[in-house]
């Protein structure tokens, strides 16, 4: 089903990293040979990584890995402004809660923690890798998404991860789950990725702000931020600006704190969680 969804798609039984060959691919060849929206998956990712080089391996056959290559263009044919790419992340990383959803029995379970997570029950199922590509035709994204399919309790990275399978998917979705979720990702991708690049990235008219806060379960809670300068500030988070980065209360007269790049805890959860039962 999801190479009828994604004639593009190539999926390979095993590899190293799929962002990897595809970045490798973006510029070695031109868009004809690997044009927008060419595809690689596999289910044995062996050197996968996450955000700030974390590693990302999961046992053969537990965990989904899929990249996507894209070259935005707007509708005249010209590439896309390069201040609308920071949107492409969060694009990825609804498109991937929405294919959760799909086949969760409790689908409003599945949410977006910014800037690039997919939480089912609080925790984390599945991540999104965007890098920017300079090819020789304009620059370019790879979008890497991994997600945990049927991963045990013991086989889990972190406490705080979980599978589609222990967050309890339906019934007829056990026995084709990962052609269920990559073909739900891919036409959700497609979807919104086209109405962002048709609006020029204005992220007001094609709606995708809206879609992004609607869906992030980080809009409204109590954070502590990561800064990469080694700062961890807590505040409120409030909303997203134009570029997609986060607005964070920190509670003073000063403005909102925006957010470009770090690590988000979301304090209320961890509360709740060490609450005695």
């Amino acid at each position: 089903m999801s190479t009828a969804v994604c004639p593009t798609m190539t999926w390979t039984s095993s590899v190293g990293s799929t962002n990897v060959v595809l970045r490798q691919r973006a510029t070695q060849e031109s868009p004809v040979e690997a044009p927008d929206f060419t595809v690689l998956a596999t289910d044995n990712q062996t050197a996968g990584r996450g955000r700030l080089d974390r590693t990302w391996i999961a046992p053969a056959g537990g965990s989904l890995a899929v990249s996507v290559l894209l070259r935005p263009q707007t509708p005249s044919s010209r590439p896309l402004e390069m201040a609308a790419f920071g949107w492409y992340s969060l694009l990825a990383g609804l498109a991937m809660t929405r294919a959760c959803a799909s086949v969760l029995e409790v689908p409003a379970t599945a949410t977006l923690k910014w800037p690039n997570d997919v939480l089912v029950n609080h925790k984390k199922v599945s991540g999104i890798l965007t890098e920017l590509v300079i090819t020789p035709t304009g620059p370019a994204l790879i979008i890497g998404a991994g997600v945990n399919l049927t991963l045990t309790a013991d086989q889990l990275p972190t406490p705080t991860s979980t599978s589609l399978t222990l967050a309890g998917v339906t019934p007829e979705q056990q026995g084709d789950l990962l052609d269920s979720v990559l073909a739900a990702y891919l036409t959700e991708l497609r979807r919104l990725t086209a109405v962002f690049a048709a609006a020029e990235g204005d992220v007001e008219s094609s709606g995708v702000r809206a879609q992004v806060v609607k869906a992030c379960d980080t809009i409204g809670r109590s954070v502590r931020v990561e800064l990469p300068s080694g700062q961890s500030p807590i505040g409120t988070a409030t909303g997203l600006d134009s570029q997609g980065c986060l607005w964070v209360d920190l509670g003073t007269d000063a403005p909102p704190l925006v957010v470009a790049a770090g690590d988000v805890t979301h304090l209320r959860v961890l509360m709740e969680d060490a609450q005695p039962d």
